[in-house]
């Protein structure tokens, strides 16, 4: 399995310009009745902070979770290079062999992603996290350590998981490595929530300034944009109306 990396966050790349889902929403069904697959946004500043934002719409009365079932947790791993399309056929088929084990798999990874970003939104408001979230990234790491080995490529050194190919939580072992390493290594002041109440989610400010507020301008940003365009529109016409006697 290609090794999770910490992604700079100097500059961290755009997401993917895949459809966020509306609040109350799940999936829109495509024309076979299948869900139409998620497109998960990356390049919040690290591996550990895309996975913590695999919810939708966190501050809204209905988040929208992206990782309903295993073959999502599968599909993230493709998106975000942690596999190759031949693990992933692996999972799957160990997926459909043992469906219990993959359950359990995707209930431990909600669990850590939960913790995650209770974690990360606490600390982007200086707030100190609970030890119990901590304890549950903890738990997670022997087994994302334990098969960790240094190997050499093309491109230099790098880190290889040597387990088990057909583990179904594999897929976690890079997310707790990468969230033990960006806590013990990242300025951890340049995180932040989106400013966006209903969205809410969490990156790293690799701007100069330091200064971001939106998780992407290309949305959250945007449509702050047009909701401040529409209200002055709105006083202006107020101010515009003849006055009733």
């Amino acid at each position: 399995m290609p090794p999770g990396r910490i992604r700079s966050p100097a500059a961290p790349s755009p997401p993917p310009r895949g459809r966020r889902a509306h609040a109350g929403q799940r999936r829109h069904a495509d024309h076979a009745g299948r869900r139409e697959p998620w497109t998960f946004h990356l390049g919040y500043g690290s591996l550990c902070l895309d996975f913590a934002n695999t919810t939708s719409w966190r501050g809204s009365a209905a988040p929208v979770d992206h990782l309903l079932d295993y073959e999502e947790l599968v599909r993230f791993g493709l998106q975000s290079k942690l596999i190759s399309e031949g693990d992933a056929r692996r999972l799957r088929r160990e997926a459909a062999r043992r469906p219990a084990a993959a359950g359990r798999a995707l209930r431990k990874a909600v669990t850590l992603r939960e913790a995650l970003y209770r974690i990360f939104a606490g600390l982007a408001g200086r707030r100190r996290p609970l030890a119990a979230d901590l304890a549950t990234l903890n738990t997670s790491l022997p087994s994302a350590l334990t098969p960790l080995q240094v190997s050499m490529g093309q491109d230099g050194f790098g880190w290889r998981w040597e387990g088990e190919r057909d583990a179904l939580d594999r897929l976690l072992w890079p997310v707790a490595r990468d969230a033990a390493v960006f806590l013990t290594s990242m300025n951890l002041s340049r995180l932040r929530t989106c400013a966006n109440p209903r969205c809410r989610w969490v990156f790293h400010d690799g701007t100069r300034s330091g200064t971001r507020r939106w998780c992407s301008m290309a949305f959250c940003g945007n449509r702050a944009k047009v909701g401040r365009f529409r209200q002055r529109h709105r006083a202006a016409r107020g101010r515009l109306a003849p006055t009733r006697r």
